[in-house]
Order: C-alpha cells, then structure tokens, then sequence
C-alpha cells in the first residue's frame, strides 16, 4: 500500500530539515521543530527500530546504534541523514512506515510542549491529506493527545443530516430507533465536553467568538426548524440543551453528526459517542461523520476482536462497509490492502518475509500440521493478489468476471485476518 508519493515524502522531509516559513508583517520567520523532539537522535530511533540488531555500517562498533551514537555525536550525521538511509525505508518504504514514524514524532513522551510540533503536525497533515491519510489523536496519555493515522475522507461539501438522508425510510417507518433519556444525557454530555470555541474574524474585519453548538445549531436550521416536544405540544427549539428532552432520535443523529463536522477532536469524539451506544445496545455507530446501522450487517469481524492499529482498523471498517453496500470489488481491495499490512506486523525489527513467518509460528502453537496449513494460506493469498486484478489500478492481470468470485476472495481473506488478529 503506497499512496504517499514521493514529492510528499521530500516535502515532509525539507520541514525537519528546512523549517517552516512564515510571514509575519514585515519580517519572514523560519520556525524549526526536530523530528526527536525533547529526547537525542538515538533515543527516538530505539522507540521505533531495534538498532542494536542491526549490523554496523562500520567495522570499528559491532551494531547499528553504536554506529549511530559514534557518528552523530562526532557531527558526520546530520539530523536529517535518516531520511535518505535505506535502512529506515522512510522515502521508499511501505506507508505504514513513514506514517508510523510521524506519529512517534508527535508522542507526549517525545515531543516538545514549548516547540512549534503543532504547527508541524497541521502542515503535515495538509500534505498527508493530499495522499489520502491523516494523523488524528486517538487516546490519552497523562492528559496529552496520542496519535495514530487513519485513512483520510475529504468531508462534503454541504453538510446532508441523517433525517434528510434518509427521510424516505423515516417516513415509511423503515428504520425505527429508541434513544432512551439516560442515553441522550450521556450523548450530550459528551457533547459539553467538546464543545470548543473559536476565535472569527468575519468580511468585515470585526473579531467575535462562536461555539461548536452554535455551529451545530446553524447547520440544522438551514433544513428544518428543529422543535421538540414541551407540556403536549411541539415548540420550536431556542437552546442547544433542548435538544436533548422531547425530540426525534433522528434529530439527535443530526445533532451529532454536525457536531463531528465542527470539533477540532473528532477522532476522540467519535469514539466516545460509540461507546454509549455500544453500552446501551443502540444498533447505530458514528462513523466518519455519519451515523450507520449495526443491526443488518453481513459480513464483519466478530465483536469481541482487538484491532490496536488505527490504520488497520480502518481499512477493515472501509473494507466492511463496502462489501455492505454491495461493492465487492473495492472491498477485496481494502481487505487485502489490510492483509498486506498484517503481514508487517513485526516491521522493523524483522523484514516482511520473517514478520509472516513469525506470525504462522505465532499462530500455530507449535503444531506444525497446523503451521503447514496456514503456511499455505498465506501464499494462496498473497499469489491472488500478485495473480489476480485486486487492485483496480494494475494492469496485466487476470480479469475477476463475476461478484460471486469477489465474495468468495473477500471472506476467505477475512477469515485469516480475523485469525490473525486475534492471535497476535
């Protein structure tokens, strides 16, 4: 999977090596950030490659950190000579790699609070963006925002709420959903805690403050006057808090899904919404923004599996929604683009071709009928990708005429995912 090209990657590379250059009135600024943020060289490469595994590029030290620690401290390794070291793959290896990479940049335990990192992240991300990714905070750690990289989705143009996409079916009593009080309180109080405030300036010049909510608020009124049900009668709703008591579950969709739109933590938000739903067992999940149904799912993984991996976890959720819809081909694309990454499970530390063979090592439990067997699977797999036009780009490959067959590639390739995940 390599998206990233490489005028990204160089450009990337020139704002470790080059900064970032701003213009402030009348002066131009040049704002640096190292890549190793508050720790050395050596210290951030051990958090992500096991260099004393690796040989020495010089016969005098036995190991690659040695060789590190000796020509870095001497200066004969400049800061940005990781970037064009082979060994790193940063500028020609796989994009989990270098996207793996950017976000340890960014981990509280390496980055600087008082240096320009989130300056760097935004332009980062600006030209991940343009590749299809995007780096997005995900957890927490002593307060402070984790990241992982996720597939990036250009949000819409307009922003369509759930009611109005789906009115026919609400009409028709098609989808019928119960969001009881309690659920609702803990939606919005989830929703107080990100409801952040943005400092504007509108045509005019003239400065004001506006709130998430109140954004939220804007979106809905330009397709309906949200009301709620009051003492027997509908009113029209004046405060965000009203949305709470006396409305549709499909108001509280749109309420939502606007909300996403607009906080600077989506990610985050995201997940916690998700979590109240999966506590209360409402068959609906955000998802990039949208609310979907969990309740007629066909094919996905089973619940209780771990992905740890933010990008993997969302090529399966891309792969799963897309087999969903009925279009298969595209789903076989993204379940093997995910099985392509398993495969680099144990990336750095050992080459694709060893991290398989560890992981059917891991896998079989010492069997070896059982090691055999998935030994095997592994390469009817891999010789359906390198055979077959999985990937909708390649040419020269044989032709895959029929759904049938695309259903039966991507529900073979997720069993052994589904294996695989939750064995290692």
């Amino acid at each position: 999977m390599n998206k990233i090209t490489g005028v990204t990657r160089r450009d990337i590379f020139d704002l470790f090596k080059k900064g970032i250059t701003e213009d402030n009135w009348l002066i131009t600024e040049s704002i640096f950030y190292p890549y190793y943020g508050r720790s050395d060289v050596v210290e951030f490469l051990k958090r992500l490659y096991n260099l004393a595994d690796w040989e020495s590029r010089d016969s005098r030290v036995e190991n690659a950190e040695e060789e590190i620690i000796m020509h870095t401290h001497n200066g004969d390794y400049p800061d940005d000579w990781i970037f064009k070291d082979e060994r790193f793959q940063l500028l020609d290896g796989e994009d989990n790699i270098l996207l793996n990479f950017l976000c340890e940049v960014f981990h509280p335990e390496v980055r600087d609070e008082n240096g320009a990192w989130e300056r760097y992240l935004e332009r980062i991300n600006n030209l991940l963006n343009e590749d299809g990714y995007e780096i997005v905070a995900t957890s927490k750690l002593s307060g402070r925002d984790v990241f992982s990289w996720k597939i990036y989705r250009m949000k819409p143009a307009m922003y369509i709420p759930f009611s109005e996409r789906n009115k026919p079916l609400i009409i028709n009593k098609k989808i019928s959903i119960k969001l009881p009080n309690a659920v609702r309180h803990q939606l919005f109080k989830v929703m107080d805690e990100y409801n952040e405030i943005f400092y504007l300036t509108d045509e005019t010049n003239w400065n004001y403050y506006k709130s998430v909510s109140e954004f939220v608020f804007d979106d809905i009124t330009k397709f309906y006057i949200p009301r709620h049900f009051v003492d027997n009668e509908y009113v029209d709703i004046k405060e965000f808090n009203d949305f709470i008591k006396g409305t549709t579950p499909f108001t509280v969709f749109d309420v939502i899904e606007s909300f996403y739109g607009h906080t600077t933590k989506s990610s985050q938000f995201e997940n916690e919404i998700n979590t109240i739903f999966k506590l209360n067992n409402i068959n609906v999940e955000l998802r990039d923004g949208e609310i979907y149904s969990t309740s007629n799912k066909v094919i996905r993984l089973d619940d209780s599996t771990n992905i740890n991996e933010a990008g993997l976890e969302e090529l399966i959720r891309i792969a799963e929604d897309l087999y969903n819809k009925g279009n298969y081909s595209y789903a076989v694309e993204k379940i093997w683009d995910a099985f392509e990454r398993i495969k680099t499970y144990y990336y750095p530390t050992l080459d694709k071709k060893k991290s398989v063979e560890k992981i059917i090592n891991d896998i079989s439990y010492g069997n070896e009928h059982i090691k055999k067997m998935f030994d095997i699977e592994f390469k009817v797999l891999t010789d359906i990708g390198n055979s077959y036009r999985i990937r909708h780009h390649e040419k020269n490959k044989i032709d895959i005429s029929n759904d049938l067959y695309y259903e039966y590639f991507y529900k073979r390739c997720l069993s052994l995912i589904s294996i695989l995940l939750k064995n290692i």
